[in-house]
């Protein structure tokens, strides 16, 4: 069978969306969640470092290095302010600006975001942004969101931090509407339209919509208005217990198959036989007992392990290179589902 490939950035650009391609057949979905396995993201910046400002020293040549070794996708963060006290700038770079380039320096990696704070941005500038990148990228969009967790920002931006969850579902419902509809009408305490549209549409009849954590909204509501999860690293039974409850949720609700990802640390040691030492979100680990690790998270039902490279010890272009030659032929990229057909989650094994 001959499968689809991500649609060519140089393509006819469809800006009004009279070409869109169904949801069941996106692509960049099919290669970060193949559904049934696991596959390994990377989160930007890919390089370990001290205190919250990262060097960015060959930040675009690690990207590239991630792609041809096999992770599925690559995410970056939103934070549009420093704060000394929390400890991470991520990329530093704003987050739409960077992932243009990224959507010109790579081929066929999932381009994510982990996570745009929807509270702090105009919806209709989110859907602008977010829709221009899945159209320069050929569809490799996927849009992960968060309420927001750095309590400085919101007073930098004349927002209120106690009503950003409602503001937060206000966006996504805003966001949602213009991007899926044609000359939409829109009654919203964010604002009003009628008579005219945004533009350009996605490739795809929606950009795929992950919620970080919980984002102080309820479990149900966030299987019911996003098509995945992004999550953090608890101990391996609790994991289990939440992705139980997330499947329970999305199961059979015509939805399709929705996702959950585990976001982890990672320490990879020289010495490949290192048992594992907790620290920060994740792990100090040896590549024999981490390969283990992540047979036993894909065991449980995570569908992609998103891995954050600043406490690394290590060169991360070294460690990226041993996970290519040792752990990530395990974990592959999916591959593109077919035209027409809907990717059903396949019963997972104890490999």
């Amino acid at each position: 069978m001959t499968l689809p490939t991500v649609p060519s950035a140089d393509a006819p650009v469809h800006v009004e969306g009279g070409t869109q391609r169904p949801f069941s057949e996106h692509a960049a979905m099919a290669r970060a969640y193949p559904g049934g396995r696991m596959t390994v993201g990377a989160i930007t910046p890919l390089e370990s470092f001290e205190g919250p400002v990262p060097s960015l020293a060959g930040h675009i040549e690690r990207i590239q290095q991630a792609e041809r070794a096999g992770f599925a996708s690559v995410w970056v963060r939103d934070v549009p302010l420093l704060d000394p006290s929390f400890g991470d700038a991520g990329q530093v770079f704003d987050p739409w600006v960077y992932l243009g380039q990224l959507s010109a320096r790579t081929t066929s990696i999932t381009l994510g975001t982990a996570s745009i704070v929807m509270p702090l941005r105009h919806p209709l500038h989110t859907a602008k942004a977010a829709a221009s990148v899945d159209q320069l990228s050929g569809g490799r969009l996927l849009l992960g969101v968060a309420t927001g967790d750095r309590p400085v920002e919101f007073p930098a931006f004349g927002q209120d931090l106690a009503g950003r969850a409602e503001r937060f579902r206000q966006s996504l419902e805003y966001f949602r509407v213009v991007l899926e509809h044609r000359f939409p009408h829109v009654e919203s305490p964010l604002g009003r339209m009628r008579g005219t549209d945004l533009l350009p549409k996605p490739v795809y009849r929606r950009i795929p919509v992950l919620m970080t954590g919980h984002g102080r909204q309820d479990v149900r509501w966030i299987a019911d208005n996003t098509d995945g999860w992004l999550y953090y690293t608890p101990p391996l039974q609790q994991q289990a217990e939440n992705i139980e409850r997330w499947r329970e949720l999305t199961r059979g609700d015509g939805g399709g198959f929705k996702p959950y990802a585990q976001a982890t640390y990672l320490d990879l040691t020289e010495d490949p036989l290192a048992l594992p030492r907790r620290i920060h979100q994740g792990f100090s680990v040896g590549r024999v007992s981490f390969l283990a690790m992540m047979r036993a998270w894909q065991d449980i039902g995570i569908d992609q392990l998103m891995i954050n490279f600043k406490h690394s010890r290590r060169p991360v272009a070294e460690v990226i290179d041993e996970l290519a030659e040792h752990v990530l032929p395990h974990f592959p990229p999916g591959r593109f589902a077919a035209r027409g057909e809907h990717r059903r989650p396949v019963e997972r094994t104890g490999s």
